[in-house]
């Protein structure tokens, strides 16, 4: 079968997902991983990249073939739960927006002494490209975004690998910490409401080769990342490991992390309102003023943008509110992930499109892994550790 070249340029709107997850987050997680497990967590980054696709895939399936929101199955389990999770969802977006837009002014800060102030016309960009853009035209400006950031950090790592060998060091065990945090960076709640929004109305080819080129580049960047995370010794600061990556590619190491911090900041601070408002319109919203330019849909990215902007301009306690981001998250993760794998093998629903053995399997295993690890998290929470 041929496939038309409208089709692969529709089919970049999907980039939306990669731009979303591949924030200032995981650029830490990802250089936390290079720098304490070197090239030891690369299979990881492809198995993260695998459940992500398997996730968003079930999620974007339930919509396209049931033509219903994920929010109208919820609603059927109980009519307060929708609001609940877009509380959830919509309280994450906040936080991680805050921090999103730090980490783009952080980009910006490796190669000049911005001050904060420097937030209010990136907030201003961002405000402009969401107001008058469509899903369509923003998946295409993101996928140049995310494009450009790929390019220079997988440019970067293949200087890195097939450069001068490095000064061999000793690295620690695998975290378990970490791992969750490649797998949690990659898989967030609220991507699955914008897997499943981006869905509704789309046909399931279109939507499968979407979300391959997605999490084949976003495998393909955090990968670049972990390597580039290897040449450092220790990770306090972006400002430490742009000293590190001077020392092994000279100027181009820090050019390298400060834009590729920047578009990653940048991507993700305008998908994250996006994300928020596509999930409210999933959850809460299908009548008239939830349409892309519609009052409700765009006071909900502006709140979220607002907010955000606000935590980051005020220099409050990032750190803390994302943490308390992750808590709500880390409840949030397993229950979706649940739901959207009970009605992905739902035949009444789906017909002949429910999960096959093998996608049930890797989702079985990644639900485990991350309900084990939730729990431990929490539990240790609890205990005061």
């Amino acid at each position: 079968m041929t496939i038309s070249a409208s089709s692969w340029g529709r089919a970049l709107v999907w980039t939306l997902i990669a731009a979303a997850f591949i924030g200032p987050g995981t650029v830490a997680t990802a250089t936390r991983a290079g720098t304490q497990g070197g090239l030891a967590y690369l299979p990881f980054v492809l198995l993260a990249a695998v459940a992500g696709f398997v996730f968003m895939e079930m999620a974007a399936r339930v919509t396209i073939v049931s033509g219903q929101s994920l929010g109208v199955h919820l609603h059927k389990t109980a009519r307060w739960l929708p609001t609940l999770v877009f509380g959830a969802v919509a309280f994450g977006c906040m936080a991680y927006q805050a921090g999103n837009l730090s980490g783009a002014l952080g980009g910006l800060q490796l190669l000049y002494p911005f001050d904060r102030g420097w937030l209010l016309p990136l907030a201003g960009a961002i405000v402009g490209l969401m107001w008058t853009g469509s899903a369509d035209r923003i998946g295409r400006v993101m996928a140049l975004v995310v494009a450009l950031m790929g390019v220079l950090f997988v440019v970067a790592a293949a200087l890195i690998l097939f450069g001068e060998a490095p000064a061999e060091r000793a690295y620690t065990p695998l975290d378990a910490t970490v791992l969750l945090g490649l797998v949690g960076t990659t898989i967030v709640p609220y991507n699955f409401f914008l897997a499943a929004g981006l869905g509704d109305g789309g046909e399931l080819p279109e939507m499968r080769r979407g979300l391959l080129v997605s999490f084949g580049l976003g495998w393909l960047i955090t990968a670049a990342i972990v390597v580039v995370g290897s040449t450092t010794d220790a990770f306090a600061s972006f400002g430490d490991l742009a000293t590190g990556l001077q020392l092994t590619l000279g100027e181009y190491g820090r050019l390298v992390l400060a834009v590729g911090l920047f578009a990653a900041g940048f991507s993700s601070a305008t998908t994250a309102p996006f994300a928020a408002a596509m999930a409210g319109r999933g959850l809460i919203g299908s009548g008239p003023g939830w349409e892309t330019n519609g009052r409700a849909f765009r006071i909900t990215w502006a709140v979220v943008l607002g907010v955000g902007l606000a935590v980051a301009l005020l220099g409050l306690d990032i750190v803390g509110v994302i943490l308390l981001a992750q808590i709500f998250n880390g409840l949030l993760l397993p229950f979706i992930a649940a739901v959207v794998l009970l009605l992905a093998n739902r035949r009444s629903l789906l017909g002949e499109e429910v999960n096959s053995w093998w996608q049930n399997a890797i989702a079985v295993a990644v639900l485990a892994f991350l309900t084990y690890q939730t729990a431990v998290f929490f539990f240790g929470l609890i205990a005061g550790r």
